[in-house]
């Protein structure tokens, strides 16, 4: 199999139900993968540049793990994009030393798909959202692979009751399954 890196962008996994099921759903089916959990290794957004680097350039598939905020992704998977995928480095005359690799966004929606529609709460599609990571595929010489994302992933604790929690984990489970079922066909 080829190497895998998933990158966890997630600001505070230890509060999430979905993003952190997928993650260890993942890890049980594709336990050689390298998992690098951002919101632990670097709680003050200052990333070790060139360990990041170094893990990326030693993958063959890339998988960036986040919930969708405000149509795109968290803040500090955005810090992370910024002060890693710098020129010279994953684009530029100098430098492109991720082409060829594989990019995979493996991501959860809070609102249900229904809501993913022209005229309802989000107005567009979840695939109109895409445009900005499929640029920065081409940008870097990725290859971008088709999203694996999951909606209807909200739980709040307190509010949401039991059932809600075991209906997000369950899809979580699913989620994690359709992420795998893509890297082995990669």
């Amino acid at each position: 199999m080829k190497k895998v890196l998933l990158i966890s962008g997630h600001p505070n996994l230890k509060a999430s139900v979905g993003n952190a099921k997928i993650i260890s759903e993942f890890k049980k089916l594709c336990p050689e993968a390298q998992i690098r959990l951002l919101d632990e290794m670097y709680p003050d957004y200052r990333f070790d540049v060139k360990a990041e680097q170094d893990a990326l350039v030693a993958a063959d598939i890339i998988i960036w793990q986040f919930p969708f905020y405000w149509y795109s992704m968290p803040g500090l998977l955005k810090k992370w994009l910024d002060d890693v995928f710098v020129h010279g480095f994953a684009h530029g005359s100098k430098g492109k030393a991720l082409e060829g690799k594989h990019l995979v966004i493996s991501f959860t929606t809070g609102a249900s798909e229904d809501e993913y529609q022209h005229g309802k709460a989000m107005n567009y599609e979840v695939k109109e959202f895409y445009t900005p990571f499929i640029q920065t595929a081409n940008l870097c010489g990725l290859k971008f692979e088709e999203p694996v994302f999951s909606n209807s992933m909200m739980y709040v604790p307190g509010l949401s009751s039991d059932d809600d929690r075991l209906k997000v984990e369950k899809r979580a489970e699913n989620h994690a399954a359709r992420l795998f079922d893509l890297v082995k066909k990669i």
